[in-house]
């Protein structure tokens, strides 16, 4: 495994990181603190591709799903260095750093977005139809000045045009397996979850990492908008989303 492809291409596939017995396992956990503790369906409809989806956030997983906080302080934030060659942490804000998400078929999707967070893995527990997650790595060209918001909203709006994007990238599809971790530079791999398929629920974990001290000005909106059913003060409290035209779907692939 070598950092040079990583910080090259933005993201990387790790194949059998957990075994099926141990993805099962962590299913079964999750099935018992479903029946235990309802779950808030979060919906935020949008033109193109909205964002639904349930979610066990980082505090409850903290106090209730302990071989999944372990996962999230050790060996994943152990490879996410061996990767990158530097010094991520686990996030500050619990609620945030570690999720399960739960999408059900025939609803459930998940928007273009870029994440707050420098590194972000997904780890899938289960196969399903549908459900891959779709990427443009390292897409963004992010201003290192975090001052200058307006800009960097017309330039990220800029690159999601499809013509754009149909010239500098080919989009990327990873589908949902037992055992898969996927990690990116969340900050700059835009990234979304088509449709969910099928009769089966998609079942994966969402790990977060920044360097030490990290903060997010818009942490209090977004958290709001991913982890509750509340009106939202803004409509993208996070995602620069574009202003020159819907995010559309184009046929180069890249399928793994």
């Amino acid at each position: 495994m070598k950092i040079s492809f990583f910080n090259t291409s933005g993201y990387q596939i790790i194949d059998d990181f957990l075994t099926l017995a141990e993805c099962e396992g962590l299913l079964g956990l999750v099935s018992n603190y479903r029946e235990k503790v309802e779950l808030p369906e979060i919906y935020r409809p949008m033109k193109t591709r909205s964002l639904r989806y349930y979610v066990i956030n980082g505090e409850q997983i903290k106090n209730n799903l302990s071989d999944i906080w372990k996962i999230y302080q050790g060996a994943v934030n152990e490879l996410v260095n061996q990767l990158t060659g530097e010094q991520y942490i686990p996030l500050d804000n619990i609620r945030v750093g570690v999720n399960v998400n739960i999408m059900p078929p025939g609803r459930s999707e998940y928007r273009w977005h870029y994440d707050r967070t420098t590194i972000t893995a997904i780890l899938y527990l289960n196969a399903v139809e549908g459900g891959e997650t779709e990427l443009y790595p390292n897409y963004r060209i992010l201003l290192k000045n975090g001052n200058q918001a307006q800009i960097q909203r017309l330039l990220d709006s800029f690159l999601q045009i499809r013509l754009v994007r149909n010239a500098f990238r080919k989009k990327t599809l990873i589908a949902p397996r037992p055992g898969r971790l996927l990690i990116i530079r969340g900050n700059t791999c835009w990234h979304s979850v088509r449709s969910v398929e099928g009769s089966k629920e998609r079942i994966n974990i969402i790990l977060a990492y920044d360097i030490p001290g990290a903060q997010f000005p818009m942490e209090k909106d977004l958290d709001s908008y991913l982890y509750t059913q509340e009106k939202a003060i803004s409509s993208d409290p996070n995602y620069l989303q574009a202003t020159w035209g819907a995010a559309e779907d184009f046929v180069l692939e890249i399928v793994i």
